[in-house]
This record gives structure tokens, C-alpha cells and sequence, in this order.
């Protein structure tokens, strides 16, 4: 058992695996639950769109708290929007009035994306602090149980209605916390990162100024992510256009999250071949072919197919950009960097968000996949060019 998760990998696992659990309740299920709560296409777009431009405002605050922490430890503060989480969920069961539905859905989904690059940070701690894990293996069960999230909602909701996708919210936000708040930097090496007053501080110097080279990068991962979360928040918009129900939207989604396992599994593997950025360099062209075979699928047993570049964009862009941040920034601003790149996801929720959810209801799902394949198209020549060029080279990482 230590063999196949050594140091902390098991425990990081776990909380990797509850995360995309949440993810995928909040996000890929969003438009089954609310559409059965009464709300139309362009609403659903500009509520997904409105959470994600809050929590692009917060995101760069809360990196920065989270650089410098005093009181609380990083899983502790970590702890705090999960149980937030709780509280929101429990409310969706408990209050249907519509305005408050909305409220609540949002402010989920804004502490979900203030999340992501806390959660990323915990595992990078643990290898700054020369604490084995297989970061690749664990970001790679978190897709196994999106993958059972995916089937498990995708019955239920076809069997119970949508109305059952809360509950099962709840209860994946809840291991989450415990998994979370349990967390310690344990395993067979001990630690020999300094303690926190040793740590170089930062001068002060605004993150995008002293990094200015990320910029330009971070517009070409927006259109990325603006191209991949077209597919991710409407999934059933796009498999309904293709004769198909929830049942089928459960199946789909299983197989998108299974592709995501072996890029992530082996990434370990392939990093000893190549470096992350060139890694993040290839992954543009799989974004894009992804996108635009989406978009010219006649049936379903095509788009199932068309599942295979998930595996070589979005799964191996997530654990190679993770690397490729830690490596490029210095030490004391490991959770800033992961946090503008989330926040690139974020911006990319909100395009997708308000651009497809209006193009939907003007043109149906072959307008908004219209703008995933356009702006994943985009996104790839920025990253092929960025990436190839000499002067952007890594920050020296803080000892």
C-alpha cells in the first residue's frame, strides 16, 4: 500500500478525489439542476458568468492571504470556504424560493473556484517540502471519482429528478472537509523547508510586474478555458441537441472524466521526457481538435469518440500547468502563481458562461461550440508561440 501511495499521496488522494466530486456536481450537472429549478439558458450563463467574474476579484486577495499566513495553517484556511460550502448546500434543500437558489448556486461556485489553487498548493507544499507524492496519480483519482460522480448524478437525477443533485452535493463537500482539515504534511522524509519567518518574503512588488512574462501566457490559457468550459458547463444542452437525456449526459461525462486518468497517472513519467512547458505547449492542440470535433458531431457514439484528446488536453494541461507554475515563480508566491492561473480558468467560466449560454438560446448548442472552437483555436497559437520563446524562463525558486 505505501508502495502505491507513498509519503502523502494516500490522504492527498482523497481530497483531490472529494474535489472533483464537487467539481463536477457544481459545474458539469449546473444547467441539469437549475433548468429543472426554472431558470432559462441565458440565465444560467450569466449566473455561471457573474460567480465567476466574483471570484476572479477575489481570487488574487485570497493567493495572497494564503502566501502569507500567520494564525492558521494552509489546510486550516483551506477548511474555512469547504465548510462555507456545507452551509450554502444545506440551504439549496432546504429553501426553493428561486432568487435564493440563485444566490446560494453562486456562492458556491465562487468558493469552489477560491479552491482550486489552495487545494494545488497543499500538494505543492508537500514537494517544496521534499514530502513524496505523486501529485500526477492523485490529480488522477480525482478524475476516477469525477468519473463516479458523473454516472452516480447522471442516474439518480434520471431516476429521482434533479432535484436529488444538493444532497449528493453535501455529501461530497462534507468528506472533503474532513479529508481536508486531517491533512498533514507527513511521509518518510521529513521536511527541510524553513520555517516561516526564514522564507523570503516578497518585496512587494505586484505579481503581473514581477512576472510580467505570464501576462501574454495567461490570455492564451483564458481562450483556452473559455474553449473547454463551453463543453464542461453544457454538457446536456449538447448532448439534448444530439436526441439524448440525462441518463446519456451521466454516460458522457463518465467517459470524459475516465479519459482524464492515464495523462494524469503517468504524468510522473512523462515529465522525465519532456519538460512541463513543453507539456503545456502541446496540450492547445488537443483543446482545439477537441472543441471543434465537438462541434461537428452528428450522434453520440462520435462525440464518445471524440472524448480522446480530453486525455491529451484538459487532463494533462491540468497537472502540467500545476508543475509549470511552482516552477516559475519563487517560493514565496507558490500560491499567487497557482492562483492567476486559476484565475484564468475562472475568466474563462465567465466568457463561456455569458457568451454560450446567450448563443444557445439564439442559436442552440452548434453556436456556442461555434465559440469554443474559435477561442480554442486562439488559445493554441498563443501557447505554441509563447511557449517556444527563449526569454520566458522560470523564476529561481526561493531555497
Amino acid at each position: 500500500m505505501k508502495h502505491l501511495f507513498p509519503g502523502a499521496t494516500g490522504h492527498f488522494s482523497l481530497i483531490q478525489g472529494c474535489y472533483w466530486m464537487t467539481y463536477c456536481i457544481l459545474i458539469s450537472f449546473s444547467s441539469l439542476y437549475l433548468l429543472d429549478r426554472g431558470f432559462t439558458n441565458t440565465q444560467i450563463g450569466l449566473l455561471l458568468g457573474i460567480a465567476g467574474l466574483t471570484a476572479a476579484i477575489l481570487q488574487p486577495f485570497v493567493g495572497a492571504k494564503g502566501d502569507h499566513l500567520k494564525v492558521l495553517s494552509l489546510r486550516q484556511f483551506t477548511s474555512l470556504p469547504i465548510a462555507a460550502m456545507i452551509l450554502c448546500g444545506v440551504g439549496l434543500l432546504l429553501v426553493p424560493a428561486k432568487p435564493v437558489q440563485a444566490a446560494l448556486y453562486m456562492v458556491l461556485l465562487v468558493l469552489l473556484q477560491l479552491l482550486t489553487p489552495l487545494i494545488y498548493s497543499l500538494g505543492m507544499d508537500c514537494l517544496n517540502n521534499h514530502i513524496e507524492l505523486n501529485f500526477g496519480l492523485a490529480r488522477g483519482i480525482g478524475g476516477g471519482t469525477y468519473a463516479l460522480a458523473s454516472a452516480v448524478c447522471g442516474s439518480l437525477a434520471a431516476a429521482l429528478g434533479a432535484r436529488v443533485i444538493p444532497l449528493v452535493l453535501v455529501v461530497a463537500v462534507a468528506l472533503m472537509l474532513a479529508f481536508t482539515f486531517t491533512f498533514r504534511q507527513g511521509g518518510p522524509v521529513k521536511s527541510t523547508l524553513p520555517k516561516p519567518d526564514a522564507l523570503p518574503q516578497s518585496d512587494g512588488t505586484p505579481f503581473l510586474k514581477k512576472y510580467p512574462q505570464l501576462l501574454p501566457l495567461l490570455i492564451g490559457v483564458i481562450l483556452l478555458y473559455t474553449s473547454h468550459n463551453v463543453i464542461m458547463n453544457f454538457p446536456y444542452q449538447i448532448v439534448r441537441s444530439l436526441g439524448c437525456g440525462s441518463a446519456e449526459m451521466g454516460h458522457y461525462l463518465t467517459l470524459q472524466s475516465l479519459m482524464d486518468i492515464p495523462a494524469m497517472v503517468v504524468f510522473s513519467l512523462l515529465l522525465k521526457r519532456a519538460s512541463s512547458r513543453a507539456w503545456v505547449r502541446l496540450t492547445g492542440i488537443s483543446f482545439f481538435l477537441h472543441a471543434l470535433l465537438t462541434w461537428l458531431a452528428p450522434n453520440l457514439p462520435f462525440l464518445m469518440v471524440v472524448q480522446v484528446f480530453e486525455m491529451s488536453g484538459y487532463a494533462l494541461y491540468s497537472v502540467s500547468s500545476v508543475y509549470f507554475v511552482n516552477e516559475m515563480v519563487d517560493l514565496c508566491d507558490r500560491v499567487q502563481g497557482q492562483t492567476y492561473f486559476t484565475m484564468a480558468n475562472t475568466i474563462g467560466i465567465v466568457l463561456s458562461s455569458v457568451l454560450g449560454g446567450r448563443l444557445l438560446d439564439l442559436g442552440g448548442a452548434s453556436a456556442a461550440l461555434c465559440l469554443a472552437t474559435v477561442t480554442g483555436a486562439a488559445g493554441m497559437v498563443i501557447l505554441w508561440f509563447l511557449l517556444r520563446r527563449k526569454s520566458l524562463r522560470p523564476a529561481t525558486n526561493a531555497a
